[in-house]
């Protein structure tokens, strides 16, 4: 085969490599760190592990690169060989050529052959031994390469693996080198994805992601179209159904330019970061090809360029001005300028600059939504696009009350606005109809707030009706309408009085309306009738309480006036109320008429009607204000009544006011009605049959009377029963109907042959079973028709008939199947048997079922002990579908659920004998615990698995976590190789579940309380952990790490924590504890504050001479002064000064004296000094400058540090 194809086989030297080569692999991973070593020394093991295969990688290279040049040549000779292959008709071996010409010359010497004949055959027989031996020739070395090609292709092959072996254990060394681990504990899996799925595993941010959530390391062979996997083993498995699991996944490329590439890239990467974790996407930025990457889901790639499109559309600064009336200023500001504010963040980046003063200008400026956004709440804050503007005058007397102190008391439709235009005016703005409603609203409010004043006549005889008792009504009018009503005194012989009604327009026109309705003086209708004078103190009341009803009711005003002939009542109002008001008063007057109306005697309760001595007829008298008159004798008078009443007239009379009468004579009714009797005699046999009745039911009588609200008293000697109360016949039908019942009658029932031979059966007692389930009623047998006979009283029978029918259907003969299974089938054999006698049933194992036979109810009962007891016996299996972390915690429980349910030898014993246990299988993959074993304990692990995750959900603990937290977390827990991760650990001593969200760096905390608080006891302490980060200037990095690292190390030794510094970009990252890093970041700050001043002062050109001085004697005398350092720098003209507050102040004011004493160029000079105190000060002198360093430098740094000389 390889020598068909040499040069495909090797440009694919991947085809020539083998699986495994045991004795180069051990060679090159011999030199593996000891797991039990520190991880220091396990990683300096690692990288001189990774030197040494590099150094051997060379070596196999230059080796490999070897063996191909020698192939080459091979495979040239080879097709050389090939090209001159030696032709003939036959190719024979010189063994069967030899023996052609032995044949050859046997002939010749046989056969007389010419000179020339024999020429020509010797000729030919020498031509076939030369072709032989050039064949025989060929062929040796044609055999010779090969054999030769054959052990090159062998060592190629062997190097090739060992380059294999080689990068693999250099793959895993660089990883576990990344990961913390020893190279033993890494292991590799191969993917091969799709070119889409491969451009997403090759992201920075997928690795990155890969890295956190399952700490793996991928690295992308893009020449073999592969991804590997490092890690440990659990973490790749799960690394690898990550990536199966994703689905189709989709690539994007979109073009941009520079401006919107850093657009997407944002502040610090904020901006790609923020689309990365928010898509699930990964997005590569190319500068060089100016090209944005998108690799991830199909429909999150589709749904994230369609949503950088819309930024990059969106996000252009631009900028607009609005111009608005200057009335406008107010609103737009806001209160403390809230408005402005509120605009600002609401339009999501945009910035808005109002003109001062008198310019009624905004300048908004943004990414273009914002400045849209802005500018559409702006308008529609002012009504800038308004179609009508009005202004309305308003009296400043009443625009408080109108207005308010702004406009806050007007109701503004949606999109007006209104503001006020000095003291006496506003402007409305907006739509044309909804600002012509808002000028009339207020022009009505300012007519309604116009004060007026308004007075009535009233008569004196109606004062009182409008004042009411104690001037109530009066006050409530006004509290009511806002008016304010004043009655004047009645004068010497005038019957009218003034009332005064001042307010507001709309509050006196109220007033005026109730007033009117109480008087009526301008009613529609008014009428006057005559009252008898006996009737009018009724019509009137007590207290003018009647009269004040009559008003109330009918709405109507009345006036009562006497004269000579009697009284007369005026009546005023509409129509209707004075109809209402003459049948209310004549309704009265007819009420109190004395009449005199009889009733019937009510004899049968004479005795309750008068009672002791008449004492009851007399309290009646006395409650309705009547007079009674029986029959024959009155008793006004005091001559008692000896009378029987036998034969006297049937009625009685009551005289009285007609109202009391009829109430009197209700009362009477009443009571003849409660106390009517009526007198009953029974037969024998219903008497005897009610006697036994009552006897039985004790309530029954009782019961009777309750229920028709009667007496009744039943004397069984006599045959008597006497009914008294209103309702004496319902309850005289009720006792014939239950006596109708009650009367014996016999009932005859089908049996079908079975039930009659259980019946006769005598070891059953099924025939006194039946008697006692139909008793009372009397119960027979009858063989010829099968029939069964009941005899009992009419209520009894049909619920004995009901009975004995159910209780034959029950007993209908049966034949059922019960299936076992094979691990019950050894129980249930030896108690058939007992469970046959004792439900008397035929029970019978046929195979794996068995046979029930016998009444249906017995069938039935047998049946459901049999399913019982194989539920009992049976094995089962349960799933419960459960989510992460539940299945972590019913995992870290398994073994506790499982002991709960053993009993002392592993089996929990039942009465049926031992029963093993229960598995508990926890299916990650699936989302599933299985659990196994017999009904109750599976159950019972049930109910116990649930009240665990019931318990853990009230208790489940939510906290984010720090990039620092998170990385402790998942640092192993000790320096040992293979290690667990420190939160497992956690996990696993404290029995709670530590669930962590990578990319959301969220832990939840998900167990029992107590485990809950142990773990959060232990969590306190192990994440105490902090980071801080600081941007500082570049001039103060010297100040912070100090001389020779001075200052550093005393902030790292007195606070604690530790520092890193990025002198470039002036970057200072503060970790540790987090009471170090406060400690550490309060120092920081302190020694910027002290040490972290600067100023700039512009000088001419021609004054830099003079600070320097001769030879830089005038600079450094400065320094010395003042403590400060001072950079001149020539090219800007600028003296920059740095040092504390103090120095850089002093060192200021002595170059000002100096500037100003070398003339006045040196004054115009000093006058622009600038000061940029404070620890993001200037940076020091430039590379044309000079600095020399002042007396008093800050700690850290000596005075004997060599001194920078200023250049003349």
């Amino acid at each position: 085969r390889f020598g068909a194809t040499p040069r495909r086989a090797l440009a694919s030297p991947r085809a020539l490599w083998p699986r495994d080569n045991g004795r180069r692999r051990r060679s090159m991973n011999g030199g593996s760190a000891d797991r039990g070593g520190n991880s220091h020394g396990a990683h300096s093991s690692s990288s001189e592990r990774t030197k040494l295969q590099t150094s051997a990688s060379s070596g196999l290279r230059a080796q490999a690169e070897t063996l191909r040049e020698q192939l080459n040549a091979l495979d040239t000779r080879r097709e050389h060989l090939i090209k001159h292959r030696p032709t003939g008709a036959k190719r024979r071996s010189m063994q069967e050529v030899e023996a052609l010409i032995r044949a050859k010359q046997e002939e010749m010497e046989r056969s007389t052959l010419t000179i020339k004949e024999e020429k020509q055959r010797l000729l030919e027989m020498k031509r076939m031994k030369d072709d032989a031996r050039q064949a025989a020739e060929w062929e040796s070395d044609f055999e010779d390469v090969r054999n030769k090609r054959s052990s090159l292709t062998e060592s190629l092959r062997a190097v090739f693996a060992d380059l294999d072996a080689a990068r693999d254990a250099s793959s895993r060394a660089e990883a576990a080198v990344e990961l913390g681990l020893s190279p033993e504990a890494v292991v590799e899996r191969k993917l091969s994805p799709s070119a889409e799925l491969r451009e997403l595993l090759s992201s920075a941010w997928m690795r990155k992601r890969l890295r956190a959530e399952y700490a793996v390391v991928v690295r992308s062979d893009r020449a073999a179209k592969a991804v590997r996997v490092f890690g440990e083993p659990e973490g790749v498995e799960a690394a690898g159904a990550f990536v199966a699991g994703m689905g189709p996944v989709g690539v994007a490329r979109i073009k941009v330019d520079e401006e919107n590439l850093s657009l997407l890239i944002g502040r610090k990467g904020a901006t790609v970061e923020a689309l990365q974790e928010e898509s699930g996407c990964s997005v590569e930025l190319r500068r060089k090809e100016l090209t944005v990457v998108l690799a991830g889901p199909a429909e999150a790639v589709v749904a994230l360029e369609a949503r950088i499109e819309h930024l990059l559309l969106t996000q252009r600064r631009v900028e607009l001005k609005l111009s608005y009336d200057p009335e406008q200023k107010g609103r737009l500001l806001g209160k403390g300028g809230a408005t402005v504010q509120r605009i600002q963040s609401q339009s999501g980046g945009a910035t808005l600059d109002i003109g001062k003063g008198d310019d009624a200008t905004v300048r908004v400026s943004g990414p273009a939504h914002a400045v849209e956004t802005a500018r559409v709440a702006i308008s529609r804050l002012l009504s800038l696009d308004a179609e009508s503007v009005r202004t309305v005058a308003v009296p400043e007397a009443v625009a408080l009350a109108v207005l308010g102190r702004g406009t806050e008391r007007l109701k503004l439709p949606e999109g007006v606005c209104a503001d006020r235009a000095g003291d006496s005016a506003v402007k409305v703005r907006g739509s044309r109809a909804a600002v012509e409603e808002v000028v009339r609203e207020i022009e009505a409010a300012v007519a309604a707030n116009e004060r007026v004043e308004e007075t009535l006549e009233v008569e004196s005889q109606h004062v009182s009706m409008l004042l009411g008792k104690g001037g109530q009504a009066m006050f409530a009018m006004q509290k009511e309408t806002g008016a304010n009503i004043a009655l004047s005194k009645q004068a010497d012989g005038k019957v009218m009085q003034t009332a005064t009604i001042k307010g507001t327009r709309r509050a006196v026109g109220k007033a005026l309306a109730a007033l009117e309705a109480v008087l009526q003086y301008n009613a529609d209708c008014s009428e006057k009738i005559e009252v008898k004078v006996e009737f009018m103190p009724f019509v009137i009341g007590k207290g003018g309480e009647e009269i004040n009803r009559i008003r109330a009711a009918t709405g109507a005003a009345i006036d009562a006036a006497r004269n000579q002939h009697g009284n007369e009542i005026f009546i005023r109002g509409s129509a209707e109320a004075v109809e209402a008001a003459k049948r209310a008063i004549s309704a009265v007057e007819d009420a109190n008429r004395r009449v005199t109306e009889s009733v019937p005697m009510p004899w049968h309760c004479i005795d309750l009607l008068l009672g002791p001595n008449a004492e009851r007829l007399r309290q009646l008298e006395a409650e309705h204000s009547v007079q009674l008159e029986l029959p024959g004798v009155s008793l006004a008078s005091d001559v008692p009544v000896r009378t029987t009443f036998l034969g006297i007239s049937s009625s009685m009379s009551i005289r009285g006011r007609r109202k009391h009468v009829e109430a009197a004579m209700a009362e009477v009714t009443a009571l003849s009605r409660k106390h009517q009797r009526e007198e009953t005699v029974l037969l024998e046999e219903d008497a005897e049959l009610l006697s036994r009745a009552c006897l039985q039911d004790e309530g029954l009588l009782p019961g009777l009377e309750a229920r028709f609200g009667v007496s009744i008293l039943f004397e069984p000697l006599s045959n008597r029963i006497v009914f008294r109360g209103e309702g004496y016949l319902a309850a005289q039908i009720e006792v014939q109907h239950l006596l109708s019942q009650w009367r014996p009658s016999e009932a005859a029932l089908d049996c079908p042959p079975f039930q009659m031979a259980l019946l006769h059966r005598r070891e059953g007692g099924l025939l006194l079973q039946l008697q006692c389930l139909v008793a009372p009623a009397l119960l027979a047998l009858q063989e010829c028709p099968s029939m069964v006979l009941l005899t009992a009283a009419a209520p009894v029978l049909s619920g004995a008939r009901a009975k004995a029918e159910a209780w034959i259907q029950e007993h209908a003969e049966c034949s059922r199947e019960v299936q076992v299974p094979p691990e019950v089938a050894a129980i249930l054999s030896p108690r058939l048997r007992m469970l046959a006698a004792q439900h008397q049933v035929d029970l019978e194992m046929r195979g794996s079922a068995v046979a029930v036979h016998g009444p249906e109810v017995c069938v039935a009962g047998v049946q459901a002990e049999l399913k019982e007891l194989i539920e009992q016996h049976a094995i089962t299996e349960v799933s419960v579908a459960l989510v992460e972390p539940e299945l972590s915690l019913v995992e870290l429980h398994a073994r506790a659920i499982r002991a709960s349910h053993l009993g002392p030898k592993g089996g929990s014993q039942s009465k049926g004998g031992s029963q093993p246990g229960i598995s508990i299988d926890v299916r990650r993959s699936e989302g599933l615990v299985v659990l196994r074993g017999t009904r109750k304990p599976i159950a019972a692990a049930q109910g116990e698995v649930a009240a665990l995750l019931e318990e853990a959900r009230s208790c489940a603990h939510r906290e984010e976590l720090s990039v620092v937290q998170m990385e402790r977390l998942l640092r192993p827990a000790s320096r040992a190789a293979g290690a667990e991760p420190f939160y497992r650990k956690l996990q696993e001593s404290h029995h709670a579940v530590l669930h962590l969200d990578r990319v959301g760096r969220t832990l939840t905390l998900f167990g029992l309380p107590a485990a809950v608080q142990s773990v959060q006891q232990a969590l306190a302490s192990a994440l105490d952990v902090c980071e801080e980060r600081r941007q500082v200037a570049l001039a103060t990095i010297p100040i912070i790490i100090g001389r020779a690292g001075a200052n550093i190390k005393r902030l790292q030794q007195e606070s604690g924590a530790s520092f890193d510094i990025d002198r470039n970009a002036g970057h200072v990252r503060v970790y540790g504890s987090k009471a170090a890093v406060a400690a550490a970041v309060a120092a920081l700050d302190a020694l910027l504050v002290e040490h972290g001043g600067s100023s700039e002062l512009p000088v001419k050109a021609k004054q830099v001479p003079l600070i320097i001085g001769r030879g830089g004697a005038t600079i450094r005398q400065l320094e010395s002064d003042s403590g400060a350092t001072i950079t001149v720098s020539k090219d800007d003209g600028v003296v920059r000064v740095r040092g504390s507050k103090r120095a850089v102040d002093k060192a200021t004011e002595l170059l000002q004296q100096l500037l100003s004493g070398g003339g006045a160029n040196g004054a115009k000079g000093a006058n622009g000094t600038k000061d940029a105190h404070g620890a993001n000060g200037q940076n020091g002198a430039n590379d044309n400058g000079a600095a020399v360093r002042g007396a008093e430098p800050p700690p850290g740094l000596t005075s004997a540090a060599p001194a920078r000389r200023a250049v003349a």
